[in-house]
């Protein structure tokens, strides 16, 4: 139940079968923590603030051993709360990628120790992504390999989250709920002391935004301004996983990309299902929010919009469109379109044409003609003709598109297009190898030689010796590696264009 603020939980004693008989009436799982009590940041009570959010524990800190006495490293970490290693693996979209520096933040802050290797550590945390079979698999593949290693895991994000048997005749694997991704600390705790925990209950507050964060990326921010939709898309597992709609306040989202910007971070994403539906909840909306947040930043600081389906942005595209213009807004948008028919459109329940499609990217192109458009296609659907898939292409076609995310229909249980009758999987694939072909036939950049563009650096790639950024349009840009331009900008003239970025060589400038 939504509504239920209230935790049920299971813990199971993989390691020692007494705990069954204790846990039968569903404790807390505060009342099932070791003897040392937690204790929260704020106020030294454990449990829950007047908001309902969950209080953070402090860092246990274990006695001093006895004069003279020498423990080895393995035979510390077993003893010492909040000191082992942890292996956190990330599937899946931004939003999953901002949980999983959230519960980072949280493990870290706690004591506990990232590691990079699976071998290295003493519990393996996977967060994971039901959007397709084939990302499901893997996360439960990582689940049993590190079973077999005899590691304790937590599997987190929409695959438990969506499906609550997918961990039944697995023992030793506890599972988080989206939700409840700021009970992390606990939760491992209890993992490593040889028990099983369920924290599946939904909760209506959604995790608090202040939570302390470890960034795969130092430069980035990732902000999930809302949780869940307002569609009901036939093939779609997420909405199983993260819900109805769920949106944060404006302010906490500005705090907390000013909070960014104080740690050092040099771009802000906005992460959600669906941007375009922001606020509908709340009484307020994306053009306002987008608004107030590149208001806020600092000088330097650039601002990057997430995915958005095309029916409650379509209110928005002159708004939009002059935030996009803005020159601290990089000039993007991912639009899943997903198919070029309106009849497949209608059997996804996608609930808008392609005529709507064109009118919402054509009005954005129109006013922000620098704009590089993502978007996504499924080949293969249940109700798609050759016609439909012909549509497809023609769109493709129409539009060169710069980024194109290209998968084919996988039927995921307990969505309504999983009991639609499948086409030929051979059928889909030739389809989709298609669609690619097409994809791979033209490129985007070449427009772009010789012009002299200022670029905001924010990666790394060690391999290829290069430091990476984007135009103000969002194309990838490669420079010789320069550390030192990381988080920073600077005037570069653009030497060589690829299909998937631009070859360039910094003039100065830098910011």
């Amino acid at each position: 139940d939504d509504d239920d603020d209230d935790d049920e939980l299971w813990v199971g004693a993989s390691a020692a079968g007494a705990l069954r008989d204790e846990l039968e009436e569903g404790p807390e799982l505060e009342e099932i923590a070791s003897s040392t009590p937690l204790v929260s940041a704020a106020n030294g009570r454990t449990g829950r603030d007047s908001d309902g959010q969950v209080l953070r524990p402090r860092r246990r800190v274990p006695p001093p051993t006895g004069a003279g006495e020498v423990l080895s490293a393995e035979e510390r970490r077993p003893t010492l709360p909040g000191r082992q290693h942890v292996y956190v693996k990330t599937q899946g979209c931004a939003h999953n990628s901002s949980d999983s520096e959230f519960m980072m933040g949280l493990l870290q802050e706690y004591g506990y120790i990232l590691t990079d290797k699976l071998e290295d550590a003493d519990v393996c945390l996977v967060n994971s992504c039901t959007v397709k079979n084939p990302s499901q698999d893997s996360a439960m593949n990582l689940v049993k390999k590190a079973r077999a290693d005899g590691k304790p895991v937590v599997l987190s994000g929409c695959v438990p989250s969506a499906d609550h048997s997918v961990i039944e005749g697995l023992e030793g694997v506890s599972v988080l709920d989206v939700s409840q991704i700021d009970r992390i600390v606990e939760v491992v705790e209890q993992a490593l002391q040889g028990n099983s925990v369920q924290l599946l209950n939904k909760r209506r507050i959604l995790p608090s935004l202040d939570l302390p964060k470890v960034r795969r990326n130092s430069c980035i921010e990732i902000i999930p301004i809302s949780g869940g939709c307002l569609g009901n898309c036939s093939y779609c597992k997420t909405k199983h996983a993260r819900g109805k709609l769920s949106s944060y306040s404006e302010d906490a989202i500005v705090g907390r990309a000013l909070q960014a910007a104080a740690e050092g971070a040099s771009e802000v994403w906005l992460a959600s299902e669906d941007t375009g539906a922001y606020g509908l909840d709340i009484g307020t909306n994306i053009a306002n929010l987008l608004e107030k947040v590149a208001d806020s930043l600092p000088p330097g600081m650039m601002l990057k919009l997430g995915m958005t389906n095309p029916p409650y942005m379509l209110a928005h595209i002159d708004a939009v469109a002059k935030i996009l213009q803005r020159p601290n807004v990089f000039a993007f948008i991912h639009v899943p379109v997903q198919s070029g028919s309106d009849p497949v459109l209608k059997a996804m329940i996608r609930e808008y044409s392609i005529a709507d499609f064109s009118r919402l990217v054509d009005g954005l192109r129109e006013k922000v003609p620098e704009l590089l458009l993502a978007t996504d296609v499924i080949c293969g659907f249940p109700a798609e003709s050759e016609e439909d898939h012909q549509g497809t292409l023609d769109l493709v076609k129409k539009y060169r598109f710069a980024v194109l995310n290209i998968s084919q229909f996988y039927p995921r249980p307990g969505t309504a297009a999983a009991r639609m009758k499948r086409l030929p999987t051979s059928l889909a694939k030739s389809r989709s190898t298609e669609v690619t072909a097409l994809f791979d036939s033209y490129e985007t950049n070449s427009h772009m030689l010789g012009r002299e563009e200022r670029v905001w650096f924010s990666d790394t790639e060690p391999k290829h010796g290069q430091t990476v950024g984007h135009t103000k349009g969002y194309v990838k840009v490669v420079v010789k590696q320069e550390d030192s331009l990381l988080g920073r900008s600077a005037i570069v003239r653009m030497r060589k264009a690829t299909k998937w970025h631009l070859e360039g060589e910094v003039l100065g400038e830098v910011r």
